[in-house]
């Protein structure tokens, strides 16, 4: 997989010899609106490519039926592509998400852990890559990983409820309750209401350039690669050397980190929660989960929120607390809650979101941002995920929800029309390209069905 090259921010006007768009100024905002031409033509072709590639990653397992991310380049169950495959498939096909939903819990682990990945029994364990490297030290017997996901799928229960008020979604909730227990309580490893990851894996956005400090690895060493996979690999061993007691791994300190985005997706997960619980006329679980949603974005606002900078970054080092000093996406899908305060909800949307500084490229969103991107070897960024220019479509669907959440539709509307334009001109593809919208990674990969959604609550 590989990651590359920012073109120059400021000239977007080029977009429109590569789409069917046009573009005109917004005045009200600032920022260059993408005008197009035909949107029931981009979403029928969209919707019918969604389906045809859906179909292709379909696996009916004794465990449930659920797509994976990618038929050649992943072939195993991974969480929160599950989640994102759900909330992608309210717009085509309601009754295979709840199929998806059901199967996530089937996954579940009697701690209310649901697994980071895992085996299908279908499948061989033992001829799995991931096992063949890592074997036992990352998988249990039954081929569930010891780690967890970003609880994505959580949120997704929620707007597959508002799309089909499907009384099986209720009938999930206790298991629901038992994932947000584990989360909020075994997790809580710096003892400050928040949710610690324990491997780069874990917040979902592998080798993110934040990462780099907490992992003691220098991007500008030649062999920073070789290294980054060293340390994780040796990570997944010495945690097994400890039966993955968190205890031991608290004390441990190897990778420890309160990520922005994981939490963020928990205290979205939480919400979702609440609101089926108010559905479902149960006003006092409703109550609780809101209350525990409110409880995660104020620790954050209390510890991963750097005010002189005006954003939110990765909290690491449980002996030692400290913030990483780079900025990416993880620190903006916060305001996908509409919990974080408007004072600092309006900082990131007017300094980071709509800065060419940041992430306002002529294709968006990029994950990470734009000038600091610069200043690393763009060698490394190519050989590892999340690093680098690359545009990720599940992000992009939290950033449009966190705009829309404050007010600024016209962002979460562009937003939009642009990844719909992406998609439309560079194919179902694992990632993109800021600079010039190319399509990268794995190809008929399921995440770009996310644009669906999008459209139909943002509009083109």
């Amino acid at each position: 997989m590989k990651r590359r090259v920012f073109i120059a921010t400021g000239a977007i006007s080029f977009l429109a010899l590569f789409s069917r768009g046009a573009y005109a100024k917004m005045k009200a905002s600032g920022i260059e609106t993408t005008v197009v031409s035909n949107p029931d033509g981009i979403k029928t072709r969209l919707t019918e490519e969604a389906k045809r590639i859906f179909q292709k990653n379909r696996v009916d397992s004794r465990l449930g039926s659920f797509h994976l991310p990618s038929f050649r380049s992943y072939k195993r169950f991974y969480a929160w592509d599950s989640g994102w495959n759900i909330i992608s498939q309210t717009a085509f096909d309601p009754e295979s998400a709840v199929s998806e939903l059901e199967a996530i819990f089937n996954f579940q682990v009697e701690s209310g852990r649901v697994p980071h990945e895992a085996v299908p029994p279908e499948m061989p364990l033992k001829e799995d890559s991931t096992f063949k490297r890592l074997g036992y030290d990352l998988f249990d017997e039954n081929g569930m990983s010891y780690m967890l996901d970003p609880p994505s799928f959580l949120i997704a229960a929620g707007e597959l409820y508002d799309c089909t008020g499907d009384p099986r979604i209720v009938a999930l909730l206790p298991k629901m309750e038992k994932c947000l227990d584990y989360l909020i309580k075994d997790r809580d490893l710096f003892g400050n209401g928040l949710i610690t990851a324990i491997h780069r894996w874990e917040p979902g956005t592998d080798m993110a350039p934040s990462y780099d400090e907490v992992m003691g690895i220098n991007p500008w060493d030649p062999v920073a690669m070789l290294k980054t996979d060293l340390v994780g690999n040796a990570t997944v061993r010495t945690y097994s050397s400890f039966d993955w007691d968190l205890d031991k791994i608290k004390e441990k300190n190897d990778f420890l980190l309160e990520d922005p985005g994981l939490n963020a997706i928990a205290a979205g997960g939480a919400l979702a929660v609440s609101n089926i619980f108010e559905k479902a006329g149960d006003t006092a679980k409703a109550g609780h989960w809101l209350t525990k949603a409110k409880d995660i974005v104020k620790a954050m606002e209390n510890y991963l929120w750097n005010e002189r900078t005006g954003f939110f970054y990765p909290r690491y080092d449980v002996q030692d607390p400290k913030l990483c000093g780079r900025a990416s996406l993880t620190g903006l899908v916060p305001l996908m809650t509409g919990l974080v305060s408007e004072d600092k909800a309006m900082r990131i949307i007017d300094e980071y979101l709509t800065s060419p500084k940041h992430f306002w490229a002529p294709w968006l969103v990029p994950f990470n941002s734009v000038s600091e991107m610069r200043k690393d070897p763009p060698t490394l960024h190519r050989l590892h995920l999340w690093r680098g220019s690359c545009i990720w479509i599940n992000m992009n669907w939290m950033v449009a929800r966190s705009a829309k959440a404050y007010g600024r539709e016209d962002i979460a509307r562009e937003i939009t029309r642009r990844t719909a334009l992406m998609i439309d001109n560079h194919g179902f593809r694992e990632y993109y390209r800021p600079g010039t919208g190319k399509g990268v990674g794995a190809m008929n990969f399921t995440w770009p069905a996310l644009v669906l959604p999008m459209i139909e609550e943002h509009g083109l």
